[in-house]
């Protein structure tokens, strides 16, 4: 009894010091949570990867009554565990719902992501490729003129423009989608290419969307990264194929590109940094994807060399040489061509490319191109209204 007696006693002396120790531990457990995110403030936690995000982080605002506001967003861009909060998030949506977090963000039935931009709450996605976002008779005139205003310039100094536009993924690939695109639909950029053909007939006009659909059907790979808005290297060269034809048959350069697919060895590796999925839903390596490589099989004919020297300030522009190169392309870009240039660059003697689509008569003037293109993908058509030509006036004055 006595025996039963002592361990009874023990075992509440037991109890009352768990008790006691669950009590402290409950406010010291709560109060390190709270202190995790400033303690461990400004660093990268256990995430796969570090967290991308498609803006600027807010910065550091000057300390005053005015401020308090921009300092909340300045301390949320970085307090501590914020990627794995992110990730981890995006991770579980995911996978319990097959839904992203980003709405803009379209997941295909065979797990291709797609990216609308212009998509509008309540609104079904991608609403141009159904024929349902027309633009205005406004747009398409501003369009026009602003196209209008650099066909006229540079064809006074003999130097022919060229327009070229990029088609979009889900064009080129809607199954992947997961939509049926009616027969006969008309989309923002058919509604462009027919009134150009009206309106500034004198226009060269390289629209890329017949080339891509039919490469597709004997192209050995897919032709787009399936986690990200752009095409790969190998849809990047059939689009080049399509230009450097158009040039050719021109006359702007020899009869033949330069880039045939028979000089380069094609691959293809695993990728997990397509933009849709790191910047947009912040899970590189989630979704399955691979990128395509082009090596050439003999030495390239173009070297690049970066910035032009006399463009120090513009960290966006590209400059190439080709000593078997012929004539000088001036190229506003979009990303889109960050793939292109590797095959263009092979036909002209030299290549200035700056990302943007407002072109420049300084520029020309200062870099003497014998042809001048403006790229551009085909869901940003619209936004050429908003991009009028600069320093045209008397543009071959000396």
């Amino acid at each position: 009894m006595l025996e039963n007696a002592e361990l009874r006693r023990r075992a509440q002396r037991s109890y009352t010091w768990l008790r006691k120790l669950n009590r402290a531990a409950v406010p010291l457990v709560f109060f390190a949570l709270i202190a995790l995110p400033i303690a461990w403030f400004g660093r990268a936690s256990f995430t796969p990867a570090p967290l991308h995000e498609n803006r600027v982080l807010e910065p550091l605002p000057d300390l005053s009554l005015h401020s308090l506001q921009r300092l909340e967003r300045w301390f949320s861009d970085r307090f501590g565990m914020r990627d794995a909060l992110v990730y981890y998030g995006s991770w579980l949506q995911m996978a319990r719902t097959g839904s992203p977090t980003n709405q803009d963000v379209v997941v295909g039935p065979n797990q291709w992501l797609f990216y609308d931009q212009y998509y509008v709450p309540g609104q079904p996605h991608f609403a141009d490729l159904q024929g349902k976002d027309p633009l205005s008779q406004g747009q398409l005139r501003e369009i026009t003129e602003n196209l209008r205003v650099t066909q006229k310039a540079l064809a006074a100094c003999s130097i022919p423009f060229y327009f070229i536009v990029a088609p979009d993924k889900q064009y080129v690939y809607p199954e992947q989608l997961g939509v049926r695109v009616r027969a006969g639909v008309t989309t923002q950029l058919d509604q462009l290419v027919d009134y150009l053909k009206v309106e500034l007939a004198e226009l060269r006009l390289v629209d890329l969307r017949p080339a891509l659909v039919d490469a597709k059907r004997t192209s050995p790979y897919e032709m787009y990264k399936r986690t990200d808005t752009h095409w790969n290297s190998l849809g990047a060269f059939y689009g080049y194929q399509a230009v450097a034809n158009r040039f050719a048959r021109d006359g702007i350069i020899p009869s033949a590109p330069a880039a045939t697919l028979d000089a380069w060895t094609v691959t293809q590796s695993p990728f997990d940094q397509g933009d849709i999925a790191v910047s947009l839903l912040s899970l590189p390596g989630y979704f399955k994807d691979v990128n395509t490589h082009f090596e050439k099989r003999t030495p390239r004919l173009s070297q690049w060399v970066g910035a032009p020297v006399d463009a120090p300030q513009r960290n966006d522009s590209v400059f190439s040489e080709n000593r078997s190169g012929h004539g000088r392309l001036l190229l506003y870009k979009d990303s889109f061509s960050g793939e292109l240039m590797q095959f263009i660059a092979e036909d002209f003697a030299n290549t200035w490319t700056y990302l943007g689509r407002d072109i420049d008569g300084d520029e020309v003037r200062r870099r003497k191109p014998t042809v001048v293109a403006l790229q551009i993908v085909q869901r940003n058509i619209k936004t050429l209204g908003n991009s009028p030509p600069k320093n045209m006036v008397a543009l071959c004055r000396n």
